[in-house]
């Protein structure tokens, strides 16, 4: 009886039991049917989410992209959206706009895209998902190239047909021409890494003229028939102007018709300092004069009577009683070049007899309108300086005739960054930018400071600056040299060319030192640095090169520094920043 009565228990246990098991393995399976339905509701939404930022993507790349890329937009605009079918949704709409970026500086360019997409939720209903993608560019400068020619042809004077890359020379960043690129018959240039491996990279919207070079002098990229880019940056120019925070005239004494003073121009010099920079400016007159000086024998007769070019007269002007007194003279130079008599001359030492102002800032965008501008000094801080189209003057000589005077920006000692190493190297990350725009040439004159009489009183120059020279070339002061040879108008071709005094006496030779370059230099010619054999000249005359690429330019380039654009027209932007956001 006891026996039957424990398994009678037993078996009622065991029912009990089997039903836990059967509820137990029930929970069990619908909770893994649970989580199945919640992770294909998780796979669906991440699907869905994929698809739409894939279409908000793909709505930026039709339409925001081709948009903000050409030279039509110019205001913040919306486009409407279409179906993308393959991403099972569609964009709901693209918006551009433009994104200040403070005083002096190229707006970015911004567009965003609502992608939209759908799945089904557990009763079958669409459930609809929505992202956002975002991306900002960079309008592309001139600063993003360490060299850009627009032509490989000379600057003059003395210009021969073309200007090659040779021996000694060794560039690094980008170099690009809209004109064929030529390596010398004479030894080969090399284009080498910059700072961390970076590759130097060599366009030419035409061809390499190789020589005897091999393709072994580039490390890096190297493209024949590239785009063209366009030349000048006349737009760019007047942008700078128009984002100009000081401005000064330089043509205040021009008198106009019927005044029967002769006109003056002015001088203006910059001199940066770490506090920002000092400017003074004061008169000087160019030739033609009413009496003839003393040419070249072997040329009098050929240049009286077309010129008449002769001691430019540099004034000193009180502007405090408006009254004139002589301040030097030079000698005679031909018409239609620039002309640079007056490093020579210090300015004028009583504060009267010029125009002072001392600029307190860390940043600002200078425009001199009319005028010649010198610069040297120590910089800390961003600028830009730029000069104005040539200037329009009656000549001394006569006062029906009218001539030019190219609004070059001239060197005139070291220009450098104040935290720059000691032989002119930019520190990676530095703050310090400066930007010099000049509507004709940029110059290193032939001064004590850089190098004048074959280094007498010392060499080289440094220069920490990102520079334009729109209308001809970044050159040296070769005319007035101290070479006994070149010094002279030579018949047809110019040399040295006589173009004003030889005012630190004759040397055999005028070898300056070293442009030590840190910065990008862009030009329409090819200006020329040294003169020497082999070529057409037996003595030397100028400087080595050091070129060098400050890659700071490139995220961070001067104020209101000129945009590069195709022919077309069209922008080159690269990407500041891309990615998906959420609007708060």
């Amino acid at each position: 009886m006891v026996l039957r009565h424990f398994r009678q228990q037993q078996s009622g246990h065991v029912i009990f039991l089997s039903m836990i098991m059967v509820l137990v393995s029930l929970g069990f399976t619908l909770g893994y049917l649970q989580f199945v339905m919640g992770q294909r509701f998780i796979h669906l939404r991440h699907v869905a989410t994929t698809q739409a930022n894939l279409n908000a993507i793909s709505g930026l790349g039709k339409f925001g992209n081709p948009f903000l890329l050409s030279q039509y937009f110019n205001a913040d605009t919306t486009l409407s959206g279409e179906q993308l079918p393959a991403m099972r949704g569609y964009n709901d709409s693209i918006n551009c706009r433009f994104i200040p970026m403070g005083p002096g500086y190229e707006p970015q360019l911004e567009s965003d895209a609502l992608g939209v997409a759908s799945f089904n939720g557990f009763n079958g209903e669409p459930i609809e998902v929505t992202k956002k993608v975002r991306v900002r560019y960079n309008a592309d400068t001139f600063a993003k190239y360490m060299y850009f020619t627009n032509t490989e042809s000379p600057a003059p004077p003395w210009a021969g047909a073309y200007v090659s890359f040779g021996s000694g020379e060794r560039l690094e960043g980008i170099v690009y021409s809209n004109d064929d690129i030529t390596m010398s018959a004479f030894g080969c240039p090399q284009f080498v890494e910059g700072p961390n491996e970076q590759m130097s990279e060599v366009y030419t919207a035409g061809n390499f003229i190789m020589n005897s070079c091999s393709d072994g002098i580039f490390t890096g990229i190297h493209k024949d028939s590239a785009d063209v880019i366009d030349w000048p940056p006349f737009t760019g120019h007047d942008r700078v102007r128009d984002a100009a925070t000081h401005y000064y005239t330089a043509d205040d004494l021009l008198l106009g018709d019927g005044n029967p003073d002769p006109d003056m121009l002015l001088m203006t010099e910059i001199e940066f300092h770490p506090g920002g920079f000092y400017v003074r400016q004061w008169p000087y007159s160019l030739p033609p004069y009413q009496t003839l000086g003393q040419l070249h024998p072997d040329y009098q007769t050929d240049y009286v009577e077309p010129y008449q070019q002769y001691y430019p007269w540099v004034y000193a002007h009180d502007f405090s009683t408006g009254g004139w007194g002589s301040f030097g003279t030079n000698q005679n130079n031909p018409h239609d070049w620039s002309h640079y008599d007056y490093p020579h001359y210090p300015r004028p030492a009583n504060d009267d007899l010029y125009r002072y102002e001392d600029v307190i800032a860390s940043q600002a965008v200078i425009w001199v309108q009319g005028g010649q501008v010198r610069v040297f000094g120590e910089v800390r801080g961003k600028f830009t300086v730029a000069t104005s189209a040539p200037t329009a003057y009656r000549t001394r000589r006569n006062h029906d005739i009218i001539a030019y005077q190219k609004n070059n920006i001239w060197i005139t000692g070291d220009l450098r960054y104040e935290d720059s190493y000691n032989n002119g190297m930019v520190r990676d990350g530095s703050s310090n930018r400066l930007g010099l725009l000049s509507a004709a040439n940029i110059i290193v004159a032939n001064t004590r400071d850089n190098g004048a009489r074959n280094s007498q009183w010392g060499a080289d120059v440094v220069i920490n600056a990102a520079m334009i020279a729109m209308d001809e070339a970044f050159q040296i002061q070769y005319w007035q040299n101290t070479t006994n040879e070149f010094n002279f108008l030579n018949g047809g071709d110019i040399k040295g060319d006589g173009q004003g005094q030889g005012y630190y006496g004759a040397t055999m030779d005028d070898f300056r030192g070293t442009v030590n370059i840190w910065g990008s230099v862009i030009q329409s010619k090819r200006g020329y640095l040294k003169r020497n054999n082999p070529g057409p000249y037996t003595r030397t005359i100028g400087y080595n090169k050091n070129y060098n690429y400050d890659y700071n330019l490139r995220e961070y380039p001067p104020p209101a520094w000129p945009e590069n654009r195709n022919s077309d027209g069209s922008r080159n932007l690269t990407v500041a920043a891309f990615g998906e956001y959420t609007e708060e």
